[in-house]
């Protein structure tokens, strides 16, 4: 024994029903989208307005490019950081990436121009070095007399032999112009 149903559809309302079904495909995709992509980088932008807007002058900050700083003065639309010691740049707001804690920082931050934690450079070491390029500097210096002396005595004697040769004039003669006979002709006595 076989079953079979018969479904008596309407065609109007068929399509009626399809063109429903598509416009809620339509808005659960949309309503997907909001969700998962729009709404969170709106939720970031917010945040991180809220982080520009708390920044002050004395704050460690991350730049983009990874660099750490100290700010200087904030703008409307720039702030001033200070990079090293006496190195301060102006950036554009959104080029500061993070406002950094301590507990962030793998090094420790100093103003103190004199010595710097785990710096292994030793006085002796930094007077061996400038000994060092104070003795090349002098023999550089005695290279370049000895060549002085040699070029002024090369040009000592070529002046010499100068003296001694006069040049000679060359025996020319200007070629005629148009064919016409030279003003200036040879002797031949």
């Amino acid at each position: 024994m076989r079953l079979e149903a018969y479904a008596f559809v309407d065609h109007g309302t068929e399509f009626i029903v399809s063109s429903w079904v598509w416009l809620i495909y339509i808005v659960l995709i949309g309503g997907f989208i909001y969700l998962m992509m729009i709404r969170p980088n709106q939720k970031r932008a917010a945040e991180q307005k809220s982080m520009m807007d708390a920044i002050q002058p004395g704050v460690r900050v991350m730049l983009t490019s990874g660099l750490f700083g100290t700010v200087q003065a904030v703008g409307d639309q720039q702030m001033v950081v200070e990079l090293a010691p006496g190195m301060a740049v102006t950036v554009v707001k959104p080029a500061v990436a993070k406002v950094v804690t301590e507990a962030e920082e793998e090094f420790e931050y100093t103003d103190d121009h004199e010595a710097i934690e785990g710096d292994s450079s030793e006085p002796a070491a930094i007077e061996a070095v400038k000994k060092d390029a104070d003795e090349v500097s002098d023999e550089a210096a005695d290279d370049v007399k000895d060549a002085s002396d040699d070029v002024e005595a090369a040009s000592a004697d070529i002046t010499a032999e100068a003296v001694e040769k006069p040049a000679e004039a060359p025996d020319f003669m200007p070629p005629a112009a148009d064919g016409a006979k030279s003003r200036r002709t040879k002797s031949k006595n």
